[in-house]
């Protein structure tokens, strides 16, 4: 199952790209981000580590699609699209943006973690959803607040 998070902001696309595309600020619980050098575009790779004690993982990912704003096709919206290619989680990752009216952005950030080996993670996947969303849903409340705000 695919979890969707949506928000609507008072705040300009350019804005809240530059918030969500900077995928290195991103602010998950016991996650560090590491990535390749130089700007984001497709082929581009990065890792979120999570650590908690001596356990660890690595959610490997690459760039597949990556249109900010402005770019041809792409007038009023903006998206880029992430695969997993980590041992440890497959799936993917989508983020949309778009302007329902001037200074505003929709934003639907659509998710798919499926823990290795798929057959037991699609097992778990009520659970693993639920915990995505939820997860997802703070940090998406924590990227779109507006610059400096607490």
């Amino acid at each position: 199952m695919t979890v969707v998070v949506e928000r609507t902001v008072a705040r300009p696309i350019a804005d809240v790209w530059a918030s969500l595309a900077d995928v290195a600020s991103h602010r998950l619980p016991l996650t560090t981000v590491h990535s390749d050098p130089g700007p984001p575009g497709v082929g581009w790779q990065f890792s979120g580590v999570t650590a908690l004690g001596p356990l660890r993982f690595s959610d490997d990912m690459i760039v597949t699609r990556w249109h900010p704003p402005g770019s041809p096709g792409w007038p009023a919206s903006a998206q880029y699209a992430v695969v997993k290619v980590g041992r440890v989680l497959g799936g993917w990752a989508e983020v949309t943006l778009s302007e329902p009216r001037r200074g505003w952005t929709q934003v639907v950030w659509r998710e798919e973690i499926v823990p290795h080996p798929h057959a037991l993670g699609r097992l778990a996947r009520p659970l693993v959803d639920a915990a995505v969303k939820a997860m997802f849903s703070r940090a998406l409340n924590s990227m779109l607040a507006a610059p400096g705000a607490p």
